[in-house]
């Protein structure tokens, strides 16, 4: 057909072959337009690891740093060690960075640091093993009841020698791992009824725990309702979560998160996780939180992890979104 077929009327009679070939020709100018970012950022991230001598914190300060030159411009910049090694790489590199589309470039930067400064695979997290007293490892504290105890016959399956500890309520169970009496506690997190029990996030925020599995168990009582309970520990600071195991291949590994602010926004965060081949599960909007502030109405991200690049996931995390909250990386038992 040698025209488009088109209603709209500045368009027809437009000669199909032109487009084409005006759309080829684009086509070429992108490839050369990539090549031309992917070297120049391949070189900025080789004089940050040079600079940083391979150390990851200081990375993450250089990173930092380099966002502040992108926002305030090429007179700080100028002062910068990393910019004054490669100052004409480095002054396009920034500019693609700071760019509305800069986030692509940010991405591939990070990826390219990776890359040349590899992280060990997803570990087991094993803190039980050696860091624990003998008296608090594997001790599980949870409030006794029908539906609780299946819960712990579930969950105490990815725990070492696990030991039952019961307690009183919910709160107590929480107050055990954070007087370190017990390195876990076991707490309802949803169920098929009411969706997310937010006085139980509530909770794991208050006393700054982290979810490490999750099991899903069906009410007999009505039929397909379902209650979704997690094991929980106290987070260690400075630490992003590792799941005590590793679920079996193809089940999903989840990475739970609470999104709050517009820095980054939520296109921005969820297509950071796309670039790093993590998919969204579900977004969940939560009430507003004494933590976040009574204006901010946190989100609830679930993602699957269990396919993707988490360690270039983790440092956008780390350096785009510090204001939101990790809760978990975890399978189902």
């Amino acid at each position: 057909m040698p025209f488009l077929n088109t209603d709209i009327p500045e368009l027809k009679g437009f000669d199909t072959g032109l487009c084409l070939s005006n759309l080829d020709i684009l086509a070429v100018r992108q490839d050369r337009v990539s090549e031309s970012v992917l070297a120049v950022l391949s070189e900025l991230a080789d004089a940050i690891l040079h600079d940083a001598e391979g150390d990851p914190d200081t990375v993450d300060s250089i990173l930092l740093s380099l966002q502040g030159i992108a926002e305030e411009g090429e007179a700080v910049a100028a002062t910068h060690p990393v910019f004054a090694a490669v100052a004409p790489v480095n002054r396009e590199a920034l500019a693609r960075m700071s760019a509305r589309s800069g986030l692509y470039a940010r991405l591939l930067l990070y990826a390219m640091i990776e890359e040349r400064m590899p992280s060990p695979p997803i570990p087991r997290d094993g803190r039980s093993a050696s860091s624990l007293p003998a008296t608090v490892r594997g001790r599980i504290a949870y409030m006794p009841a029908a539906f609780a105890d299946k819960a712990y016959l579930a969950l105490s399956a990815v725990v070492d020698s696990p030991r039952a500890a019961a307690t009183a309520s919910f709160v107590d169970a929480c107050e055990e791992v954070r007087s370190g009496l017990c390195e876990f506690c076991i707490l309802p997190l949803e169920n098929t009824h009411s969706g997310k029990l937010t006085a139980f996030t509530r909770l794991i925020l208050r006393y700054n725990l982290q979810i490490q599995a999750v099991c899903d168990l069906e009410n007999g009582a009505a039929e397909g309702q379902i209650t979704r309970f997690a094991l929980l520990r106290a987070v260690r600071e400075g630490d992003f979560p590792a799941p005590l195991r590793l679920p079996p291949e193809g089940e999903p590994l989840y990475l739970e998160l609470i999104h709050t602010g517009d820095s980054p926004s939520l296109t921005e965060l969820l297509s950071a996780a796309e670039f790093c081949g993590i998919r969204l599960c579900r977004v969940d909007t939560l009430p507003p939180f004494e933590e976040y502030g009574e204006d901010t109405l946190p989100l609830s991200c679930v993602l699957d992890a269990s396919r993707g690049d988490l360690t270039t996931f983790r440092r956008f995390l780390s350096l785009e979104a510090s204001e939101d909250t990790v809760m978990g990386l975890y399978g189902s038992v």
